[in-house]
């Protein structure tokens, strides 16, 4: 049996801090993701990389998110039954490691769009297998799909913010005047620091959600225990 905070509808969701900073985690590491694979072209261009090498990230990172929904979905399931871990302590776990994945794509060394994109890929899949059961736990599942679709919109304004304001600016200012191309780390390292610096971010405020419903899924798994 499942334990709730009550059955939410989603006016009463908005109006919880849970819910902003849920959004405000998800912003962070789903727009920082996004943003990232839409930007794959154009970074691997600029460090050098094949096309063909180019299209396998861009195939990879398909099956890197796939493996984390997937495999992050059961693994957490584990993890909260066996060892009481709770899913936003999970989630900020799979924040930070976004961040180190951003700082190996900024680092620019050797192969490390295939490492990072890899890391990233994973991580980010691994958040929308994690979010749904977030927003069922702590706001009900009466009203479920309403709150959950409201939260996905962190996504693409995440995304936007990042890919227009923060990369598309910055490769623009970098970018040479004759073609507006841009070759070298440095057209897209300081964008990558910052999306890891957004992540990082994404991770306090997953940490902070944690502190605040800790007692709540400690009721959850003694819940599961007995039934």
């Amino acid at each position: 049996m499942m334990v709730t905070n009550g059955e939410m509808n989603v006016i009463k969701a908005i109006g919880t801090v849970n819910f902003w900073l849920l959004f405000s985690a998800m912003m962070c590491g789903m727009g920082s993701g996004l943003a990232t694979i839409n930007n794959m072209n154009q970074l691997g261009q600029s460090l050098g990389y094949k096309t063909v090498e180019i299209y396998t990230f861009v195939s990879l990172w398909s099956i890197w998110n796939f493996l984390g929904r997937l495999g992050s979905g059961y693994a957490f399931d584990l993890l909260l039954r066996e060892l009481g871990w709770a899913r936003p302590l999970l989630m900020a776990v799979a924040l930070l490691t976004i961040s180190v994945g951003h700082i190996i794509i900024a680092s620019g060394f050797s192969g490390n769009l295939y490492l990072g994109s890899m890391i990233v890929g994973i991580c980010y899949g691994s958040q929308w297998s994690l979010m749904p059961a977030i927003t069922a736990e702590i706001f009900g599942i009466r009203h479920m799909g309403t709150i959950y679709n409201t939260i996905t919109v962190a996504s693409p304004v995440g995304s936007y913010v990042l890919s227009v304001r923060v990369i598309g600016y910055i490769y623009d200012r970098e970018a040479s005047a004759g073609d507006n191309s841009c070759s070298g780390k440095h057209c897209f390292m300081t964008s990558f620091l910052i999306m890891a610096a957004v992540a990082f971010l994404g991770f306090v405020v997953a940490v902070a959600l944690f502190l605040r419903t800790r007692r709540f899924y400690q009721l959850l798994v003694q819940r599961q225990l007995k039934d």
